[in-house]
Order: C-alpha cells, then sequence, then structure tokens
C-alpha cells in the first residue's frame, strides 16, 4: 500500500512538471503583461480621438484635426515603457490652399504597452496631446475639424 501512495504521490509531481512549461506560457500571456521586449509593436490601434498603424519601421497617427508621423518603431522595453521620435502636423478646418506649407513639428511619442492596450502621448513643441488609450484592432472614433 506504501507503494501504491507513493507512486501516485510522484506520479502527480510528474504530472505538474510536465505542465509548468504551459503554465509559465499562460502567465506570460496573461493580459496587462507584455511580452517580447525589444520586439516592434505592429498593427492597427484605435481610440477615441486617434488611429494608429504601427510597422516594425515606424508609424502613422491621424487625430481630429492632427496627423503626424513615427519616424522609428515602437519597442517597448521590459516594463512596456517606450519611446519614438516623429512628427505632429497640425489641419485646421476649411480648404487647404495648393501654395500652404504643413504646420509640421517635430514630436516625441511616449507610452505604455500592456497586451492589447496602449496609452500614449505626444510631446510636440510647448504642446503635450493626451493621454490617449488605443486598443490593437479596435475601430478608432475620430472627428475631423471641418
Amino acid at each position: 500500500m506504501a507503494t501504491t501512495v507513493r507512486n501516485r504521490t510522484v506520479g502527480r509531481w510528474r504530472a505538474l512538471a510536465g505542465a509548468l512549461p504551459a503554465l509559465l506560457f499562460l502567465a506570460a500571456c496573461a493580459p496587462g503583461r507584455f511580452v517580447g521586449a525589444g520586439e516592434p509593436v505592429t498593427g492597427e490601434w484605435g481610440g477615441d480621438h486617434v488611429a494608429l498603424s504601427l510597422t516594425a519601421t515606424g508609424g502613422s497617427v491621424e487625430y481630429d484635426c492632427a496627423h503626424g508621423g513615427l519616424f522609428q518603431p515602437i519597442r517597448p522595453d521590459a516594463r512596456g515603457a517606450f519611446e519614438a521620435a516623429g512628427v505632429h502636423v497640425r489641419e485646421h478646418g476649411g480648404p487647404i490652399r495648393e501654395d500652404e506649407r504643413p504646420d509640421s513639428i517635430p514630436a516625441r511619442y511616449a507610452g505604455t504597452v500592456r497586451g492589447n492596450r496602449m496609452t500614449i502621448r505626444v510631446f510636440a513643441a510647448a504642446d503635450t496631446l493626451g493621454p490617449y488609450q488605443l486598443e490593437r484592432g479596435a475601430v478608432p472614433r475620430l472627428l475631423k475639424c471641418l
């Protein structure tokens, strides 16, 4: 009988040890936790008043009355924090003249990524836009200026 109990105990420990890699994988993929630090974040992201399209080399952003671009990819660190250099272009209501120059200024995009959620701020000259809350694959809700 003692051998049977010991065999059951050993069998349970072996089963637990076999399941451990799968449990660790599921924990790493849990919502709110960033996986793949240093890897570029890509895809379409949407939220209130913002749309973000990211590639492995940079991206583009659209707001209600502005747009911009990222000159480098978003590469979060182990905590999910990121910064990327880019440009911010202010828009205005009404028609755009043929000879009109874009109101373009350097910008810094900073925020955090946790799973399929992102928070981003834009620092453009003395202006700070955001924070914007985005979700991967969500439809953006933009109200373009007229």
